[in-house]
């Protein structure tokens, strides 16, 4: 909303602008001479630099939306992983008889970055010796 109202104040001043300055001028383009009304000049000056930005803005969008697809892509496929690899312990805790605990299969993002966070055993991920493990 505040983007329509700042464009609806410079469309509005370049109104004004451009109404209160209709002489005509010389422009010179390469090498071409002619002339025109100071009021064209101004309104394709600013269709030009309209399109300008609407051509930037398009690609900066599909920019973000190719991104967005493929980091989706990305999720996609670590959850299938995820899926196929809780399968695999679960068939694996069967097979040796144990029963899972519900505990041990959820783990919230906070626990994960904890753990990351604090290395093994306590130590700092960031010294000598200390590795970093992620579950």
């Amino acid at each position: 909303m505040l983007f329509m109202i700042l464009t609806a104040i410079v469309a509005v001043l370049v109104a004004i602008l451009a109404l209160q300055n209709s002489m005509m001028v010389d422009m010179t383009l390469f090498m071409w001479n002619f002339r025109l009304n100071l009021v064209l000049v101004v309104l394709i000056s600013v269709i030009c630099g309209f399109l300008i930005s609407l051509a930037w803005g398009i690609k900066v969008k599909t920019q973000a939306m190719w991104k967005m697809r493929k980091l989706n892509e990305q999720i996609a496929l670590l959850e299938d992983d995820k899926r196929i690899l809780r399968e695999k312990v679960e068939q694996l805790l069967k097979a040796q008889g144990g029963v899972m605990d519900p505990a041990d299969t959820v783990t919230t993002p906070t626990a994960e970055i904890r753990t990351a966070a604090q290395g093994p055993a306590g130590t700092n991920p960031g010294s000598a010796g200390g590795q970093r493990t992620f579950i």
